[in-house]
């Protein structure tokens, strides 16, 4: 046996302090038959939120789903804040927001600039990609500019599946045409998304002293969407969704599925028992504020 809310078992402590409170003070604590019923009641409705629960035999199922790799582009440009509060939070709640929904698919993770670096192999373990998520920062880059073509070759390296779905949250990159990538994409058997986390009109950036970067001729540097990446999304039979729209990236990877990784998992099953100590309450409960007893009594008499 075991609870699967311990935390309110803590309650009976407290009232256990309370009701020596009561007595060392003289309030007037009397253990009359109505009273022991109320606390009575009062113990075992703390047992039932406590949820007792008896653990039974693992059961072995079998859980389908797809491979989903989710590409994000750390460079620079992905601190400007034209994709509220800023391109790389904007894509860290949506990452968040799509894995807490998804209970099916295997996620990994990489991170790219010029070079791509996994963060996660593919999993299930939300929590730990979720905490993944939290930390990711443009501290991390090493260097400047981006890189399409080694991130798609490293999520391919990742994924057994026959056609593995990858998510680039990107702004586009600084390359004017992407039909290479596109092509050996395709060839490769992915399928590519693209979250374009960034404007037509562009945002600036700061630099390390809080000033609006500039370029060498002295002007501010503003970095907007390129949408030559979409031709990575066409190729491959992906879609384009603009900015951190959680519910369109959901449905794509929903209809991208091919649910061909299975896995064998054991899950734990629990028989619940909070109606025993519930029922108990509520009929000490009643037995407390009534006077049925000295009614059953009168009445035997």
């Amino acid at each position: 046996m075991t609870f699967m809310a311990p935390l309110w078992l803590w309650l009976l402590l407290f009232f256990g302090l309370y009701l020596v409170y009561r007595r060392q003070r003289g309030g007037g604590l009397v253990w009359s038959v109505r009273s022991i019923f109320l606390v009575s009641a009062i113990v075992f409705g703390i047992l039932a939120l406590a949820r007792p629960v008896a653990m039974q035999e693992p059961v072995s199922i079998e859980q389908r789903g797809s491979d989903v790799i989710f590409a994000i582009d750390i460079s620079r440009s992905m601190q400007a804040t034209d994709i509220a509060p800023s391109r790389l939070e904007a894509a860290k709640q949506l990452l968040s927001s799509v894995v807490a929904a998804d209970d099916t698919n295997r996620f990994g993770v990489l991170a790219f600039t010029t070079n791509p670096v996994i963060l996660s192999p593919l999993t299930r373990d939300d929590e730990l990609l979720l905490h993944l998520f939290s930390g990711l920062d443009t501290s991390m880059v090493m260097t400047r500019g981006t890189e399409i073509g080694g991130a798609l070759k490293l999520a391919r390296k990742l994924s057994r599946s026959e056609h593995p779905i990858v998510v680039l949250l990107t702004d586009g990159g600084d390359s004017l045409g992407y039909s290479q990538e596109a092509a050996k994409a395709r060839a490769a058997g992915l399928i590519v998304n693209v979250v374009m986390l960034a404007t037509s009109s562009g945002g600036t950036l700061k630099a390390e002293d809080g000033k609006l970067l500039r370029n060498e001729e002295g002007g501010i540097v503003v970095t907007a969407r390129n949408s030559a990446i979409e031709a990575i999304a066409d190729a491959t039979g992906g879609v384009v969704i603009d900015g951190a729209d959680a519910g369109a990236l959901e449905a794509a990877i929903q209809a991208q599925g091919m649910e061909d990784i299975r896995e064998k998992r054991k899950i734990i099953l629990y028989r619940e028992y909070f109606f025993a100590p519930l029922a108990l309450a509520l009929l000490f409960a009643m037995l407390g504020m009534t006077d049925l007893i000295s009614r059953i009594g009168g009445r035997r008499a």
